[in-house]
C-alpha cells in the first residue's frame, strides 16, 4: 500500500514538473512572437506619409499615394491588431495543456508577422520612390533647361551648317521644349509618376535631336560642298583629257556625273525631311560612285604612260622574234635539202610566223588608234601585256626549235663516224676468229655476226640517202652498238672455249692410253670440236673428264690460260 502511494506521488510530481516546463516554454514562445511584432513598430511611416502629402501630389501620383495610404491603414488598423490577438491567444494557450493547439497558434502568429513585415517594407519602398522621383525631376528640370538652351544656341549661331534641315530641327526643338514644359507642369503639380512617363519621352526626343545636330553638319557639308567640288572637278577633268585625246571605254563619265548631281539634289530634299538614315546611305553611295569616276580618269592617265613606255619595247620585241623566225626559216630550208625533217619543224615555224603576224597587226592597229586620237589606253595596255606574254612564249618555242635542229648535221657526222667504227670493229672480230683456223663456226654465232653486218649495211644505206632521216639513223646506231656488244661477248666466249678445248684435248693425250674414261671423253670432245663446231660443249666434256680422273688438272690449265691472256 505504501509503495502504491509512493508511486502515485512520483507520477503526480512528474506531471506537475512537465506542466511547469510546458508553461515556461509557452511563455517563451509568446515572448518571441511579441518581440517580432514589436520590431514592426520600429518602422515609422506616419511622418513619411505627412511629407508625401506636403508634396501636393496630383494625377497618377495622387492615386498611387492614396493606394499606399489605404494599404498602410489596413496594416495599422487590421493586421497589427490581429497579430496582438494571436499573441494573446498563444499566452492563453500556455495556461492549458493543449500543446498542439498552442504550437499552431504560434505558427499562425509568426506567419501574420511575416506578412505584415513584407507589407510595411513594400509601402516604405513605394513612398521612397515617390520622394526620389520628385527629387530627380527637380534636378532634371535644370539640366534639361541648359540642354535646350544649348540646342537653341547651336541652331541659331550655326544655322548655315544645317542647310535645308534647319526648319525641321527647329520644329523638333519646339516639340522638345513643349514636352519639357509639360514635364515641369506635372512635376510642380506633384505628379512624379506622370512626370516620369513624360520624362522618358522627353529624353528620347532630346537624344534624337542631339544625334541629328551632331550628324547633319557633316552630311550637309558633303552634299553642299565636297560633292559639288568633286563632280565639277570630274567634269572639267574629263573635258581636259578629251582635249588631250584620251578616250574611255563606254564613255559614260559625264552621264554618270550628271546622275550623281541629281542624286545629290534629291538627297538634300531628304535631308530637309530629316530622313537621316537614308541621307547617310545615299551619301555613302554618292561618295563610292565619285571614287569610281576618279578611278576611271586616273586609270586612263596611268595606262597612257604605260602604253607610251611599252610601245618601243614591243616594237623591238616584235622585230627580234620576226628576225629569229626568218633565220629559222632559212636554216630549215637549207636543212630540208639534205635531211628528212619529220617533226613538222617547217610547219611549226610557219605557225610561229602567223602568230607574230597577228600580234604585229594588232600592234599596228593600236599605233594607228593612238595617232588618230581614238585610243582607249587602258584597253591597249591590257593588250600590250598579253602581246608581251605571247611573244615571250613564241621566243621560247623558237629557242626550243632551234636547239632541236642545230645538232642535226652533228648527229649525221656522229652516225657516219660510228658507221666507220662499226665496220672496223666487225672486221677485227672476223680477223680474230680467222686467226684460230677453226674447222667452222657455230650457227648461232654466225647468225648474230651476219645480222650485225646487215644492220651496218642498212645504216650505210640510210646515211647515204638523198635526205637523211637523222632520228632513224640515230636509233640504228644505238641498236647496232648494243648488238655489237653482244657479238663481242660471243666472240670472246667462242675464242676462249675453242682455245681451252684444244689445250685440254692436247693435255688429255697423256692419259688416253692409260685411262679409258679420259680416252672416251677425248674422242667425244674431238667429235664436237671438229665436226659439230660446238666448242663450248667440247670443252665441257673433256674438262669434266679430266677433273674427274685427275682432280685439279683442268683448273690449273684454265688458270694458266687466263693468266697469259691478260
Amino acid at each position: 500500500m505504501l509503495i502504491l502511494l509512493i508511486g502515485i506521488i512520483i507520477v503526480a510530481g512528474g506531471c506537475y514538473l512537465g506542466f511547469v516546463f510546458y508553461q515556461r516554454k509557452t511563455i517563451k514562445m509568446a515572448t518571441q512572437v511579441y518581440d517580432s511584432k514589436k520590431k514592426l513598430g520600429e518602422i515609422p511611416l506616419d511622418d513619411e506619409f505627412k511629407l508625401a502629402k506636403q508634396m501636393n501630389l496630383t494625377g497618377e501620383s495622387q492615386k498611387k499615394y492614396d493606394l499606399l495610404y489605404n494599404k498602410y491603414q489596413v496594416y495599422k488598423n487590421r493586421m497589427l491588431p490581429d497579430i496582438d490577438s494571436q499573441i494573446e491567444l498563444v499566452k492563453e494557450d500556455g495556461k492549458g495543456i493543449n500543446f498542439i493547439k498552442t504550437r499552431n497558434d504560434w505558427k499562425n502568429a509568426n506567419s501574420s508577422i511575416d506578412k505584415a513585415d513584407e507589407t510595411i517594407k513594400e509601402i516604405q519602398a513605394d513612398l521612397a520612390q515617390l520622394h526620389d522621383l520628385n527629387k530627380q525631376h527637380h534636378l532634371a528640370i535644370n539640366e534639361l533647361k541648359k540642354q535646350n538652351e544649348q540646342y537653341r544656341k547651336t541652331l541659331l549661331e550655326d544655322n548655315e551648317k544645317f542647310g535645308p534641315s534647319i526648319d525641321g530641327l527647329e520644329k523638333m526643338l519646339e516639340d522638345v521644349e513643349n514636352t519639357y514644359d509639360e514635364f515641369i507642369d506635372l512635376t510642380e503639380k506633384g505628379d512624379p509618376n506622370g512626370a516620369e512617363e513624360v520624362l522618358t519621352d522627353l529624353k528620347n526626343s532630346s537624344n534624337k535631336l542631339s544625334d541629328y545636330i551632331d550628324k547633319i553638319p557633316g552630311l550637309y557639308a558633303s552634299l553642299n560642298d565636297e560633292f559639288v567640288t568633286q563632280l565639277n572637278e570630274i567634269s572639267d577633268g574629263y573635258h581636259e583629257m578629251k582635249g588631250q585625246h584620251y578616250n574611255f571605254k563606254g564613255d559614260n563619265i559625264l552621264p554618270k556625273a550628271a546622275a550623281l548631281k541629281n542624286k545629290r539634289s534629291t538627297n538634300l530634299e531628304e535631308l530637309r525631311k530629316l530622313n537621316i538614315g537614308l541621307v547617310q546611305k545615299n551619301n555613302n553611295d554618292i561618295a563610292d560612285s565619285i571614287d569610281s569616276l576618279y578611278d576611271s580618269l586616273e586609270q586612263e592617265i596611268k595606262a597612257r604612260k604605260t602604253v607610251e613606255k611599252e610601245n618601243e619595247v614591243l616594237a623591238e620585241y616584235l622585230e627580234h622574234v620576226t628576225t629569229q623566225n626568218d633565220d629559222l626559216d632559212t636554216k630549215l630550208k637549207r636543212l630540208s635539202v639534205s635531211y628528212d625533217l619529220n617533226h613538222q619543224e617547217v610547219e611549226t615555224n610557219r605557225q610561229y610566223g602567223q602568230q607574230i603576224h597577228v600580234i604585229q597587226t594588232d600592234f599596228d592597229k593600236h599605233q594607228a588608234a593612238v595617232a588618230e586620237g581614238s585610243a582607249v589606253y587602258s584597253e591597249i595596255a591590257d593588250r600590250q601585256d598579253k602581246m608581251t606574254r605571247d611573244l615571250s612564249q613564241i621566243e621560247q618555242s623558237q629557242k626550243n626549235l632551234y636547239d632541236s635542229i642545230i645538232t642535226i648535221p652533228e648527229k649525221e657526222e656522229s652516225a657516219r663516224k660510228s658507221l666507220r667504227e662499226f665496220d672496223l670493229e666487225m672486221r677485227n672480230k672476223k680477223r680474230r676468229i680467222d686467226n684460230l683456223n677453226l674447222p667452222g663456226l657455230p650457227d648461232d654465232y654466225t647468225d648474230s655476226f651476219t645480222n650485225v653486218v646487215k644492220e651496218i649495211k642498212r645504216l650505210d644505206d640510210s646515211i647515204n640517202l638523198p635526205k637523211v632521216n637523222v632520228d632513224d639513223v640515230s636509233k640504228q646506231v644505238v641498236m647496232i652498238e648494243s648488238d655489237i656488244d653482244s657479238v663481242e661477248e660471243a666472240t670472246k666466249k667462242l675464242i676462249d672455249d675453242a682455245r681451252l678445248a684444244e689445250q685440254a684435248l692436247q693435255y688429255s693425250n697423256r692419259y688416253v692410253s692409260s685411262n679409258e674414261e679420259i680416252a672416251n671423253a677425248s674422242r667425244q670432245a674431238r667429235q664436237l670440236f671438229d665436226r659439230e663446231n660446238n666448242y663450248h660443249e667440247s670443252l665441257a666434256v673433256i674438262s669434266q673428264a679430266l677433273e674427274s680422273e685427275k682432280p685439279g688438272s683442268y683448273e690449273k690449265l684454265k688458270d694458266d690460260y687466263y693468266a697469259k691472256a691478260q
